[in-house]
């Protein structure tokens, strides 16, 4: 069976996008269909590729919408 090729530089694909995340696999198929989450785009007719650097600021957008506001002194 021959091996996949690598991503490109600064990107992952979605099962190694998922684990960087911390949600399965599928979690970000059902969010690719439904046009939420990180932004993702296809290689070739099957592979979809994330950013590294959309990944981490999606988490860390999430991170800063789930903090509770500073309270006033």
């Amino acid at each position: 069976m021959p091996r996949s090729s690598p991503p490109p530089v600064g990107h992952l694909w979605t099962r190694a996008a998922a684990r960087h995340l911390g949600f399965h696999f599928t979690t970000l198929y059902r969010w690719r269909r439904d046009g939420v989450g990180p932004p993702s785009f296809r290689i070739g007719q099957r592979r979809w590729a994330y950013r590294v650097a959309d990944l981490d600021s999606y988490l860390a957008a999430q991170h800063a919408a789930r903090s509770p506001a500073p309270r006033a002194s």
